[in-house]
């Protein structure tokens, strides 16, 4: 089973190049325009890796960090 990613940034045409790469060398990539959206995703998926913009939208990408280490 290979290894799964969320990457999360609100430009797309970042967003879109790291999921490309990642998936290049072998990861499952997931991808989320904003925080929001990101939660979503981690409801309802596991990820072994989690990439971050650390300023969105919707909140901090650090922020993001902690919420996810409590999971």
């Amino acid at each position: 089973m290979p290894q799964r990613a969320l990457v999360i940034d609100d430009e797309p045409d970042i967003l879109e190049l790291i999921a490309i790469s990642l998936e290049r060398i072998g990861l499952d990539t997931q991808t989320a325009g904003n925080l929001a959206e990101a939660k979503s995703l981690i409801e309802s998926n596991e990820f072994d890796v989690c990439l971050t913009d650390l300023q969105l939208p919707d909140g901090n990408g650090v922020e993001f960090v902690k919420y996810l280490q409590t999971k």
